[in-house]
């Protein structure tokens, strides 16, 4: 059963901030009914996310998007984002927060992911543009 963009978000309420930064690759999977997961990923073709595959951390307060082209093995790092655990926007609780430096391309210096921790493995993300919150689409990322 493919749960809905609402029942997703209420799923993120419930859940708690990582106690520290992650570590490690994790692969980006997005989640709600097909007709989001398909224009979600047809519309990072178009943002500078071609290619995209998910996040890398490495502990420390500054984590990378990983891209893997198509006939390659090796990552590309881009696009970095410093972290913190703080304040939701979403619900005022704890979140892992990630937003993207002044440098990245447009409009990614609008954007933030928040993420809490689903599972040992994986991490329930919520990406919103910092003007409309109330709008935040859901992601999961899986340590690989």
């Amino acid at each position: 059963m493919t749960m809905s963009l609402s029942q997703i978000k209420k799923q993120f309420f419930e859940l708690k901030a990582p106690s520290s930064f992650p570590v490690g690759n994790y692969k980006a999977e997005w989640l709600g009914p097909k007709w989001f997961q398909v224009g979600a990923s047809f519309s990072l073709n178009f943002m500078s996310f071609r290619h995209w595959w998910g996040k890398s951390f490495d502990g420390s307060d500054i984590a990378y998007n990983l891209f893997l082209p198509p006939q390659s093995s090796d990552f590309q790092m881009r696009h970095p984002m410093n972290l913190s655990i703080g304040k939701s926007r979403l619900d005022g609780n704890p979140s892992l927060i990630l937003e993207y430096t002044k440098n990245a391309p447009f409009p990614w210096p609008y954007f933030v992911d928040e993420f809490r921790v689903l599972n040992e493995t994986d991490l329930l993300g919520m990406n919103y543009s910092k003007l409309t919150p109330q709008l935040a689409l859901p992601f999961l990322i899986r340590k690989s």
